[in-house]
Formats: C-alpha cells, structure tokens, sequence
C-alpha cells in the first residue's frame, strides 16, 4: 500500500494532501527500472568475472589443451622443413652437380607460396591460421622437390649406361693403388734407356695378386705375347671407354665374355718385356690414351684420392715397356 504524502499550505495553515501526476508516476518507474536492471547487469558481470561455471573451466582447460597441441604441430612442421631444406640442399649440390644439369633457384622452390592471405577470416596471428599457412608451405615445397627428384631419376635412368661404362673402379686393391712405379707421361725406358711416353700407370704388386675390371663391358680381345705387354687384354666398354690391362700372369676370361663393374679379370704377373711384377693400366676415350688415375675419384675418399694422385705425379722409373 502506497504512503500518502502531504505538504504544509502556508495560505491556508494546514496540510494538503500531494497529488502525483501520472507522468510523473511513469518516469520515476522508468528511473527506477533502469537503474534496477543496470545494477543487475553490474553485478552479473562481476560475479562471471570473479568466477568460473564448471563448463567454462571445461572449455579454458580444452583451449589450453589445443594451444599446447598447436605448438607441438608447429615444432613438427618447422623440423619437417629443415629436412626438407638439407634434402634440397643435397638436391641442387650433388645429384644435379653430378647429373650436370642445373639447379632449381630458391624462386622455384618457392613457387605457388605467398600472395593472398586465404586464412585472414581466421585472424592474422591467431594459431590456426599461422599452422595452416606453415603446412601450405610445407606441401607446395613437397610437391616442388618430388617433381625434382622425379627428373633426376629420369636424368640417371638415361646415363646409366654412362655411368656403368666409366671405368671408375680401380683395376687392384687400395692396398696396392698408391704402389704406382710409373706415372702417366714421359719417363725413361726402362730397356731403352731414352725419354718415352708412358701412355697408361704402372701398379707395383706381388705376382697372383688380383685384377678388376674397371667398367662394365666385354673382353674385345686376348693376347699371349713372349715381347711387349705379354699376357694383355682389352676390355670394350662403351661410350667411347675402353680399357687395356698388361703384362699379366693369368687371365681368367676369354673373348667377347661380358664383364662386369669389379670382376676378377686376372691376377698380376711379370710376362713380356717387364723388369719386376707389375700391371700396366691403360684406359682410352674416343680413341685416344687418357690419365686412368683422373677416374678413381668416384670410388676413393678425398684424402685416398689426393695420396694416388701425388704418388701418380711422382717421377719413377717404368717397370714395363711401352709400344
């Protein structure tokens, strides 16, 4: 029950009754609503932000659970890259070094990435649009280096006939390759005694000691000789290689027998017109008489390598003759 209020009439010496109007009635209830649901509202905010619903401590625990689990793809697709990266690096510095042909520029590799932003509905910097840009990246440079290691294969699918007829493999062991008594050049005859070109490398080794074929290929013919290279052989390799083994002590192959990269051919011997045990190694290209020790380096390590080389640039008296 509403109070009824009154004033003091100084005219009439008594009290009057207060008469509200109803518009005043209407605003005071509008006043009055307002500040009642302001004050709802104010306490609602404060009491959802000084406290958590079971539910929401559900979802801020599951939120919590995702960042961590973005981190862990983040670090798994940043440890994805410097893979891929090392296997790029491979890629342009030595199979495409080794297969002569030319190296994909990181414009290449970086092609298809960048332009516009097609996670930006998801925010610049929020998690989910930062993991999907890095696995774009990661798939197109997939793509890229799979369309590279797809043309090196049909690059070494094509060259491998060049590769099989090289003669690359040393004609005897490591053990006796640094035993060489007779570089490739002029030295003196060891007969003869006069300034000759020595067209091929002397290796210094035990009689039956084993030889190898360099290449791939076939025995194109078999001497036995008495004088010259004595007990010698020519091997065909193809693509231009062929290569010429002398003064051996048994052969173990006959005429237009295939061979392969590493068989035993023969062992070494002191037949025809030679002073000591020895094979006298000789490879062609094209006809003409090369360096055979510049082949070794597939098949050595660096430091091997340089060791044959200096040995086969030392001055040494011929064990062998040459015709």
């Amino acid at each position: 029950m509403l109070k009824t209020k009154y004033y003091y009439n100084p005219a009439t010496c008594s009290y009057e009754r207060v008469h509200t109007s109803i518009s005043a009635y209407i605003l005071r209830s509008i006043v009055f609503i307002v500040f009642s649901v302001g004050l709802a509202g104010a306490m609602v905010k404060y009491y959802q932000g000084s406290t958590v619903s079971p539910r929401e401590a559900e979802l801020l625990q599951e939120n919590e659970s995702m960042k961590a689990y973005y981190h862990i793809v983040q670090k798994k697709i940043e440890s994805s890259l410097s893979v891929l990266t090392a296997l790029q690096q491979r890629d342009n510095n030595i199979y495409r070094v080794l297969l002569n042909t030319e190296p994909i520029s990181p414009e290449e590799r970086r092609g298809g990435m960048g332009g516009v932003n097609k996670y930006a509905h998801l925010g610049k910097d929020t998690l989910i649009a930062q993991t999907l840009s890095k696995v774009d990246q990661l798939a197109s440079q997939l793509t890229i280096q799979k369309k590279s290691y797809d043309q090196i294969l049909n690059l070494a699918k094509n060259k491998i006939a060049k590769f099989a007829s090289t003669p690359t493999f040393p004609p005897v062991s490591k053990k006796h390759l640094k035993r060489i008594s007779a570089h490739f050049g002029m030295r003196t005859h060891p007969i003869y005694k006069i300034r000759k070109m020595h067209e091929g490398v002397d290796f210094s080794a035990p009689i039956h000691t084993p030889i190898y074929a360099a290449a791939d290929g076939y025995v194109k013919w078999v001497k036995k000789d008495k004088k010259g290279y004595g007990n010698h052989l020519l091997i065909e390799h193809g693509n231009g290689f062929q290569t010429h083994y002398a003064h051996m002590h048994t052969i173990m192959i006959k005429e237009r027998q295939r061979m392969t990269r590493g068989q035993q051919i023969g062992t070494v011997g002191n037949s025809g017109d030679s002073t000591a045990p020895h094979l006298h190694y000789e490879v062609y290209h094209n006809g003409r008489r090369v360096n055979p020790v510049q082949y070794f380096v597939g098949e050595l390590t660096a430091a091997e390598y340089e060791a044959v080389r200096k040995q086969a640039a030392h001055q040494t008296q011929a064990l062998c003759s040459n015709f």
